[in-house]
């Protein structure tokens, strides 16, 4: 009784443990600065609360991922966010390189206001002749 109690224990054990997860892992480089690590950049999976940071070599890494498709968002301040869709599958490891580029900000343009006319210009040369 003993045997087959212990056997029931240990194949219930190794299905528990047969249930393979995937992780998601990579490298974000800062596009303005030579490709220097990103340092503190957001990266998230859309369809989980799950975020993580990059750290000071600019890697981060998911782990525990259920296999299926996903939305990653990358995020920065001051920087294009990137989205794009990976999909995984059961015990696989995903390696992402991923470049980060400052946002461009349109300025608007300037025209010119006013200027000084000629007549104008001898008004005031005038009053400041007639205060001297």
């Amino acid at each position: 009784m003993k045997k087959i109690f212990f056997l029931f224990i240990v194949s219930i054990c190794s299905f528990s443990f047969a249930q393979e997860t995937s992780s998601i892992r990579g490298k974000i480089l800062d596009g303005e600065l030579f490709n220097e690590p990103l340092i503190m950049a957001s990266i998230s999976i859309n369809d989980t609360p799950i975020i993580t940071h990059t750290n000071f070599r600019g890697n981060f890494e998911f782990t525990d991922v259920v296999p299926g498709s996903h939305e990653i968002k990358i995020q920065f301040l001051g920087y294009e966010s990137v989205q794009f869709i990976v999909d995984i599958k059961a015990g696989e490891e995903i390696e992402i390189l991923e470049t980060l580029y400052a946002k461009t900000l349109a300025l608007p343009s300037f025209s010119k206001v006013s200027s000084i006319s000629d007549v104008s210009m001898s008004k005031l040369e005038l009053s400041a002749n007639k205060s001297r």
